[in-house]
């Protein structure tokens, strides 16, 4: 039986909960649901936040969302009232700040822009990584935020043997080069052949290693 939010995709419950990155989400969100975190969860894609609102849904999970295209989504049937779509983002993320009942946000990666302040989760899990490492950084920085008294924890999923192993390595490649060139060390000379050495792999111009990864625990802030 197909999920109605979901029918037109004629997509089986079955498809949803085998998804290997919603059997590590089985495990991840009740420890973190026990342990009194609340979590924002970013996908670069709509058709993706409507695959993991209906996970959330058949999970008991509630929630909110907000993306480019739709501007407002709750789990209706979890809450005692139902925000309209015409209410500004602004809102949602108020509600989210105030409402402790709400577990998680979903949210499209670069949705909102600049300045959104979410500082009442403390976990973030991005679901599929951007080739800009920027971008996911941008999203992250919605919990490190001024009021923020928790530390944050930061996940990215990333599923083993696909193209996401190399999308994170050349993503790392493109930070550690940020980091060479705005830092340089005492010995130009080495540091230029590393220079050079990130640019060819980045270029595609050397062959890149990539490691056995699940799930990446990439940042843990302390507080503000």
């Amino acid at each position: 039986m197909s999920l109605q939010c979901l029918s037109k995709y004629h997509l089986p419950e079955s498809v949803i909960l085998e998804s290997g990155k919603f059997l590590k989400l089985d495990e991840m969100l009740p420890a973190l649901k026990r342990g009194g975190h609340r979590v924002l969860i970013f996908s670069q894609f709509v058709i993706m936040l409507e695959i993991l609102e209906a996970y959330l849904t058949i999970r008991g999970h509630l929630y909110l969302r907000l993306d480019g295209s739709t501007p407002v989504t709750t789990s209706p049937a979890r809450v005692n009232y139902q925000i309209k779509k015409t209410e500004e983002g602004q809102d949602l993320i108020d509600e989210f700040n105030n409402n402790p009942d709400l577990f998680v946000f979903l949210l499209s990666t670069r949705a909102g822009g600049l300045g959104i302040n979410l500082t009442a989760a403390d976990t973030v899990i991005i679901h599929d990584i951007d080739f800009n490492p920027y971008n996911d950084k941008q999203a992250e920085d919605r919990c490190h935020r001024v009021g923020q008294t928790r530390d944050v924890s930061v996940f990215r999923l990333i599923s083993k043997d696909t193209i996401e192993e190399s999308i994170h390595q050349v993503a790392l490649e493109k930070l550690q080069l940020e980091q060479d060139i705005s830092n340089p060390r005492e010995n130009d000379e080495t540091e230029a052949r590393h220079v050079v050495t990130l640019l060819k792999r980045a270029l595609g111009l050397e062959a890149k290693k990539t490691d056995d990864l699940d799930v990446k625990k990439t940042e843990v802030s302390e507080p503000s």
